[in-house]
């Protein structure tokens, strides 16, 4: 008997978008500023993360923020860092072997990951006026760089500025409620994203004691694993369309007026498979 589940999500929306409009080398600022966002998306060039842990849970005999260890299996525990930019992606988790099953039933995946993300990229516009928004100077708003005053700063506009640039997530919704905890239930996707305290448990309370995230997927059905179970889960990471560029809404020649960090994508891949 051989289960199949797949799930795409993306691990946390950095800066709600609306627009699903992808820059490419033929976008005009015309096209940009005639979106009904005045946004596109583009792939990061450069986005560095690092993994902590993944796990299966079973919220049956607890909940799915709970920290019960007799409901957790830890698929793999410790530090992978790596650049997810571009066409690469990570693969966090090794191919399982029977003596690693824990026996049960386990109704959500949750990875772990940190908070800080590095990331680069940006677009330059074709055809006229030939613009350009790139990641680079001061991030406001957790997510965010906006400065174009290029004569006295570091700016946006300037593609000779293009840099590394590392986003601290300590709060997922900025002037919102939603600061530590952000939850998705809407077309067949199921995850919450959360803030987390050092302790690995506990959801944070502040901007000052988040630690890390953690990512909490409920899975399309639940999975029994035996002893003979045969566990093959696949955990993903990739810089896919990572980077939002907001135009000026009064003029396409007035340019950009911000670059985000969006998300990067989050992929879980898990076969159960009964000899």
């Amino acid at each position: 008997m051989k289960f199949l589940i797949y799930i795409f999500t993306v691990l946390f929306i950095a800066q709600p978008v609306l627009a699903e409009f992808v820059c490419t080398s033929t976008t005009t600022a015309a096209d940009i500023f005639n979106d009904e966002d005045n946004t596109c998306t583009t792939d990061a060039e450069v986005m560095k993360i690092t993994l902590m842990s993944g796990e299966f849970y079973n919220a049956n005999t607890d909940n799915k923020f709970g920290s019960d260890a007799a409901s957790t299996w830890v698929l793999k525990s410790g530090n992978m860092s790596g650049d997810i930019g571009g066409a690469s992606t990570i693969n966090y988790l090794p191919n399982l072997s029977k003596n690693q099953n824990k026996p049960g039933t386990y109704t959500h995946f949750r990875g772990y990951m940190s908070n800080v993300i590095t990331i680069k990229g940006g677009i330059t516009t074709a055809g006229s006026p030939t613009l350009s928004c790139v990641t680079a100077g001061t991030v406001v708003n957790v997510f965010s760089m906006t400065e174009t005053r290029c004569n006295s700063y570091t700016c946006i506009t300037d593609v000779d500025n293009k840099a590394e640039v590392d986003i601290t997530m300590n709060d997922l919704d900025p002037g919102g409620s939603d600061n530590f905890l952000y939850t998705v239930n809407e077309n067949g996707l199921n995850y919450d994203v959360e803030l987390m305290q050092s302790d690995g448990s506990t959801r944070a309370t502040s901007t000052g004691n988040v630690d890390h995230m953690r990512a909490i997927i409920t899975l399309p059905s639940a999975i029994t694993i035996t002893e003979d179970s045969v566990v093959e889960v696949q955990m993903y990471f990739k810089g896919t369309n990572a980077l939002a560029v907001t135009w000026n809404g009064s003029s396409a020649a007035n340019g950009c007026i911000r670059i985000s960090n969006v998300a990067p994508v989050f992929t879980v891949d898990v076969t159960v498979t009964e000899p």
